[in-house]
């Protein structure tokens, strides 16, 4: 098994457990053929899926890696050794701080899968309110290219096309920009000039001026047929735009949206950084059990950290310090488009690690009970895969189309494999092996047991009957 992996002294190993019938044959794989092309953890429930998974973390802490675990349903809160826990809710442990995903590290089609503005009026509205809340930052932080000129409570900008001034942009106390009756001209060339900085894709700007930047927004084209200036403000589009806004003011104080909107908490972008850089910390554990499941805030703050991430991997973070990430119910994450039909933003983010974080240094463990929901194109990406028990004749024929060295006949033993039993099916192993996966440490078995019948039914005493 460990192939051609050559150290000078004895290669790093995660180990598993035994081969199936044969309780001395112990089963250990190194992480270059675990974990490098990806890795797929599925299985029914009650197939011993979420113990896999707690094996494959507490190895990579044990042999010295990296890893991130995305807990979508707080089963592995404390079961991960010596893991930096967090969690995206209160949750009154003091173990597990409260995190918080910036609103600027958004990607604008992130926000607008989140407002859902109509097509004909309010979604041009937000597209120039976030061009020019980007621009408002931008002016503010450079006051050396940009002169200001104070004016009570506004800052009147000084814009230059080359040498010549050309007029002034209006940056009011609240960080937004006035259009009504203002230079277009000046503007325009703010616009020219700043073009690298106003196309980011993430949002980079304060999101609490984002409903006043939307009314600004809503002037008329020109200003008495003087078209070097802006209008005055449009009382007809405001009005077509105040659901928008209405909208916007309410995610501000939404609870469901406070890992995102709210000031409360660590931010978890510094945190992961944080993470990165200290090579004593093995493991993260991000919770996101407290998560609201209502404007898809689950999907779409799991997709952002993803995106983050793929991000840090492109710049090099990886190279010398892998890093595997893993996501659980990996279904509810990956190949799903959300949003409506005129504001929609595919989950793709870890569909883009497996495709593209291999080459940087970032890999990913995906576990789900349900591969049929996962994508092909995902799915091809995955080298080493644990195959638990599946009773579903999608999920079993999934899995074969995804595992070229399954045969019929291995696959014909995964209905009745028992519980933490699986098959092992990758490139860089002689056959799929049959396993019996080592019971996770006592401290690191993840809550994923289900109900206590005997424990709650039946217990407390009948009380009287009512005659009718």
């Amino acid at each position: 098994m460990e192939g051609d992996v050559k150290e000078d002294s004895a290669p790093l190993l995660v180990e598993l457990g035994h081969l199936s019938g044969l309780d001395d044959a112990a089963l250990s794989i190194p992480p270059e053929k675990l974990f490098g092309r990806h890795c797929g953890v599925f299985g029914a429930t009650g197939g011993g899926k979420s113990w896999t998974v707690s094996r494959l973390v507490n190895e990579i802490v044990r042999i010295g890696g990296k890893c991130i675990l995305f807990d979508p349903t707080g089963e592995f809160t404390g079961k991960v050794a010596g893991a930096r826990e967090y969690s995206f809710g209160e949750t009154g442990n003091d173990e597990q701080p409260l995190v918080r995903f910036p609103s600027e590290n958004l990607s604008e089609l992130d926000l607008h899968a989140l407002l859902t503005p109509t097509g004909q009026s309010q979604g041009p509205a937000l597209r120039s309110a976030t061009k020019s809340l980007r621009m408002a930052r931008v002016l503010a932080a450079d006051a050396e290219r940009f002169p200001v000129e104070e004016n009570g409570s506004r800052r009147n900008v000084l814009i230059h096309r080359g040498d010549d001034p050309v007029g002034h942009v209006v940056v009011e106390e609240q960080g937004t920009i006035e259009k009504a009756n203002q230079s277009r001209l000046a503007y325009g060339q703010a616009e020219l000039t700043l073009a690298d900085e106003l196309a980011v894709e993430t949002c980079q700007f304060d999101f609490n001026a984002l409903s006043r930047q939307v009314r600004n927004e809503c002037v008329r084209p020109v200003h008495n047929n003087d078209a070097s200036k802006y209008g005055q403000l449009d009382t007809n589009a405001v009005g077509y735009c105040n659901s928008l806004i209405i909208r916007i003011e309410t995610f501000l104080t939404s609870p469901e949206l406070a890992c995102l909107f709210s000031d409360n908490g660590l931010d978890i972008c510094g945190e992961i950084e944080r993470f990165l850089a200290d090579p004593s910390a093995k493991a993260m554990v991000l919770s996101f059990e407290k998560v609201s499941f209502k404007h898809n805030t689950r999907e779409l703050l799991l997709n952002a950290l993803g995106r983050y991430l793929l991000g840090l991997a492109r710049r090099g973070q990886f190279r010398q310090k892998p890093l595997v990430c893993c996501l659980d119910e990996a279904h509810q994450f990956i190949g799903r488009t959300v949003g409506d039909e005129f504001n929609s933003v595919s989950l793709d983010a870890f569909g883009l690690i497996a495709k593209e974080g291999r080459k940087y240094g970032l890999t990913t463990v995906i576990a789900t009970q349900r591969p049929r929901d996962v994508p092909q194109d995902v799915l091809s990406q995955l080298g080493t895969l644990f195959v638990h028990r599946l009773t579903n004749d999608r999920d079993r024929e999934t899995i074969e189309r995804a595992c070229g060295d399954l045969d019929r006949s291995a696959a014909a033993f995964i209905p009745s494999l028992s519980q933490g039993e699986a098959i092992i099916v990758g490139p860089d192993l002689p056959a799929p092996l049959p396993i019996m996966m080592r019971k996770p440490e006592k401290g690191q078995q993840p809550e994923s047991h289900g109900p206590n019948y005997q424990a709650y039914w039946g217990r407390e005493k009948a009380g009287p009957v009512i005659e009718e």
